[in-house]
Formats: C-alpha cells, sequence, structure tokens
C-alpha cells in the first residue's frame, strides 16, 4: 500500500527531530503569572476599582497557571511548525486571550459590577488595546491613540463570549484591529524584516 519513500513519513529517527514540550520552569511561570496579575489589577482598577479580591471577585490561580502553559506550548509549536524563534506581539497577545476567554481564570461574583457578565472577555479586550495602544506608540509617536467606543468594546466582549472563534480567528482579529490603527501587518512586516538584519 505504501511505496518506500512515503513509509519513511513514519520512520522514528525522523520524528525525533521534533521538539518535545516541556513546562518553562518556576521562575519563568510565575513571572509570567505576577505579569498578568498585574494587568489585572490594572484592568479592575480603571473599571471597577472597588471590587475586592476574595470579596467580589476570584483569581482562579491553576486555570491562570494554564493559560500561561498553553501560550508557551504554541510558541513550542511556532518553532517546530513555522520555524518562529519568537511570535510578534499580536500572536502572543491574541493566543493569550483566546485562552483567557477559554478557560476563565477570573471571576466576579459582585453582580452590580458593570464587569460582571463577561470578565474574561473585557480583560481580553483590555490587554489587546492595550498592546495596540503601546505598538501606535511606539510607531506613530506623536499622534493621539483613538479608543474603540464603549459599543466596539461591548460588541467585541460579546463575540469573544458567545461566538466560536478559534485561536487562529482570534489572532485574526487581533491584527484586523490593529491594521485598523495602521500598525498591523506592515507593522509586523518591518519588524520581521528588523530581526533578519
Amino acid at each position: 500500500m505504501f511505496d518506500k519513500e512515503s513509509s519513511n513519513l513514519f520512520d522514528i529517527e525522523r520524528i525525533k527531530q521534533y521538539t518535545i514540550y516541556s513546562d518553562p520552569d518556576n521562575k519563568e511561570f510565575n513571572s509570567e503569572f505576577d505579569h498578568l496579575i498585574k494587568c489585572w489589577y490594572a484592568f479592575i482598577n480603571n473599571n471597577d476599582s472597588y471590587l475586592k479580591e476574595g470579596k467580589d471577585y476570584y483569581i482562579h490561580q491553576k486555570n491562570l497557571f494554564e493559560v500561561i502553559r498553553r501560550l508557551d506550548k504554541r510558541r513550542v509549536y511556532y518553532k517546530v511548525f513555522h520555524d518562529l524563534d519568537k511570535i510578534n506581539e499580536f500572536k502572543y497577545t491574541a493566543i493569550l486571550c483566546y485562552w483567557i476567554n477559554t478557560l476563565k481564570p477570573f471571576m466576579v461574583v459582585n453582580s452590580s459590577s458593570k464587569i460582571y457578565n463577561a470578565p474574561n472577555e473585557l480583560f481580553s479586550v483590555y490587554l489587546i488595546i492595550s498592546m495596540i495602544r503601546s505598538v501606535f506608540n511606539e510607531v506613530h509617536p506623536n499622534e493621539k491613540f483613538e479608543y474603540p467606543s464603549p459599543k466596539r468594546i461591548t460588541d467585541i466582549a460579546y463575540n469573544f463570549k458567545f461566538c466560536d472563534m478559534s485561536r487562529e480567528a482570534t489572532i485574526a482579529f487581533v491584527e484586523t484591529l490593529a491594521d485598523n490603527y495602521g500598525v498591523g501587518i506592515q507593522y509586523i512586516l518591518s519588524k520581521n524584516e528588523e530581526n533578519k538584519e
């Protein structure tokens, strides 16, 4: 059924060349965890600063570590299958948000909070807009960043919560939104050229 050439696809020596995933060390895990917690606190302060951890909201630490782990696995995937040593900030943020939206490590239990219905999805929007703003300020230092309207932010969060978005669709969404600010694909291509030099 298979000729000799195609049967080499199942050669164990060829398979051994692939990178085997192993978790990052605890220091890397904790550093990424601390960074995400700081971002979450900034998000809370910008939206509902009266919310108190352990009373109004909870952080499921195991799920947050799993978000970090799955993001790291995707980095390995891009190295193995796309030969990318580093993924750009658009892919990184999109994949991070995909897993936050999927694993939902943040739970707001205070029903009077305006983020009560979609804390993970709104946090994802916050992370995406923050990243795009950071790139925008780097590329256009003399221009003012215009935030999306509250209605648009609600619409994005709704899509994250109720639409079946894959990792790839989330990446495409983030890159398209960045394009609206003039920092999308052109920025990625120029960064890729810089990295080659």
